[in-house]
């Protein structure tokens, strides 16, 4: 991760985690969408919906439902990543592998929220479960109407991208704590094969998209299935606990005390600037492997960006590491806040995610 105040690398590994919904972050450039013909015949053939709205809810289904596997590619600041995915939907259940393709080995399979992390080069695995966040190409929220207050559906031309046919469809953000977004839907399939997030300059943020791309019947379950299949002697195997505190109509969570002898429980700290339309989604404590506490995380959305406020009670971990980091359209924010750590990771504008990061307060007793 890039930034002025890069934050240590468990905060790295908890972005990755719990966040985005997958611990690699990857993909490549972009097939730019140029000015290709359109293929009036395609569009023809099929009765395909007439508006942005319509658009969207078909691609949400495709992406949610459907069986996948291809190689797509991620770029931001700079930087180019490349990832096969394998996406496995049929009546067992939903499966999902993503391996990358550049730099150190790296893989995730996940069966329904279990997730399992393999670090083939130091021979480590780490078990997790997903606790909100979605990833390329299933990013949308199952009803897209609830985007519709906090942004502006459009319906581009008709196009190529990743050799197919495919419908524009925009999100542009009416305000400025959020991004646009710009989705690449195949005509055949819906399945967004293309997405691309801009700040509010019409700066491209982030892009993903893939280059090559199977949907259906052809997707074998052996692609789902993880590259090691012969147990796990002679690996580290990193479990980390997950559990759900308190539904979040409840109310405020209470924290245990941060350290022997404190009498007093603490109550999570609500950020007090949420941008509109953000709502509390859920709230876990994670104990992570080596640390014997947990660190509280509350999880935070408007149906497509995702916000998270981690409460780490061992100050001392984020030491000389405050500041505000980004990659791509993922923010980092790192602070001191008396005897305990805030971490806030959010899909949003940096000053955005630095308002929201200001708001969370003291821990208080209850």
């Amino acid at each position: 991760m890039k930034g002025r105040s890069a934050p240590p690398d468990r905060v790295g590994a908890l972005l990755r985690r719990c966040v985005l919904g997958f611990g690699l972050v990857l993909g490549l450039g972009a097939l730019g969408a140029g000015a290709a013909s359109r293929p009036a015949s395609a569009a023809a053939a099929t009765a395909l919906p007439a508006d942005a709205p319509a658009w969207l809810v078909r691609a949400a289904a495709a992406a949610r439902n459907a069986s996948y596997s291809g190689v797509y590619v991620y770029t931001c600041a700079g930087i180019t990543e490349t990832a096969r995915v394998t996406r496995l939907r049929n009546a067992s259940g939903d499966a999902e592998r993503i391996e990358s393709l550049d730099g150190s080995r790296r893989e995730l399979v996940r069966r329904g929220d279990e997730i399992h992390y393999f670090f083939v080069d130091s021979k480590t695995v780490r078990v997790d479960r997903r606790v909100s966040g979605r990833s390329f190409p299933d990013f949308l929220p199952q009803d897209p109407s609830v985007l519709a207050a906090y942004y502006s559906f459009e319906t581009g031309p008709v196009d190529r991208a990743a050799g197919r046919a495919v419908q524009v469809i925009r999100l542009r953000a009416k305000d400025g704590s959020r991004y646009t977004h710009e989705i690449w839907a195949d005509l055949q399939s819906g399945l967004p094969v293309k997405r691309r997030v801009m700040d509010e300059r019409g700066e491209v943020v982030e892009q993903f998209v893939f280059t090559e791309l199977s949907v259906g019947e052809r997707v074998s379950p052996r692609q789902a299935l993880p590259g090691r299949r012969t147990g796990y002697a002679g690996w580290t195997v990193e479990n980390a606990s997950v559990e759900e505190v308190r539904a979040p109509s409840v109310g405020a969570t209470v924290l245990p005390p941060a350290k022997a002898g404190e009498q007093a429980a603490m109550a999570f700290p609500e950020p007090r600037a949420l941008p509109p339309g953000f709502r509390k989604l859920t709230q876990v404590s994670r104990t992570l492997p080596g640390h014997d506490r947990p660190v509280m995380q509350a999880v935070y959305s408007d149906g497509l960006a995702t916000l998270s406020v981690f409460i780490d009670p061992d100050v001392a971990r984020v030491a000389g590491h405050e500041g505000i980091s980004q990659r791509g359209a993922v923010g980092v924010v790192t602070r001191a806040v008396g005897d305990r750590a805030v971490i806030t990771v959010g899909e949003m504008p940096t000053a955005a995610l630095r308002k929201v990061a200001d708001s969370v307060g003291q821990l208080v007793p209850r």
